[in-house]
């Protein structure tokens, strides 16, 4: 059975969190699933939570966020899986899919015209899952960052010229 969280359901949710991003800090993901469990209207991370509830388990969840924009997408704004994640022991069952209804139920019901979602490129599980629930590639990217530091030597690299001395 596919359904809204409920507050019962925070420790298996926040348990299968840190399941899902294993080097996140379990404890932080404990406070922001509290969090959104005590005022979910308040919370700007996510929009709506299911989860897959067999016989009193929690057995998956799907988190869902509207967000301004989303790569690939037509419109704006668009409702984004955030999170997805079915137990090893229930992959392959349907309750993927039926977390993806849910989600796309939820979305339809506010008028929205797309679902989005994305996955890392080496996740090749999680690529197959999306194009069995009806998702579409719509681009791949490669992201970078760049560390920056306060060092004496990075910050004069960075005012070079336009420092002026003093007069």
């Amino acid at each position: 059975m596919i359904r809204p969280l409920a507050k019962h359901d925070v420790t298996a949710w926040a348990r299968m969190r840190a399941q899902l991003w294993p080097d996140a800090d379990a404890a932080e993901l404990a406070r922001e699933a509290a969090a959104f469990l005590a005022a979910p209207h308040e919370t700007a991370l996510i929009d709506a939570v299911f989860v897959a509830d067999q016989l009193g388990e929690i057995v998956g969840f799907l988190e869902l966020a509207v967000r301004a924009f989303s790569d690939g997408c037509e419109s704006m704004p668009v409702p984004h899986v955030e999170g997805w994640f079915v137990s090893v022991s229930e992959r392959a069952r349907g309750v993927g899919r039926a977390l993806i209804a849910a989600a796309a139920d939820w979305a339809r019901e506010r008028g929205f015209t797309e679902l989005a979602s994305d996955t890392e490129v080496s996740n090749e599980r999680s690529q197959h899952a999306h194009a069995a629930c009806g998702f579409e590639e719509v681009d791949r990217l490669v992201k970078y960052r760049m560390r920056l530091t306060d060092s004496p030597s990075t910050s004069r690299v960075l005012r070079g010229s336009t420092d002026r001395p003093a007069s």
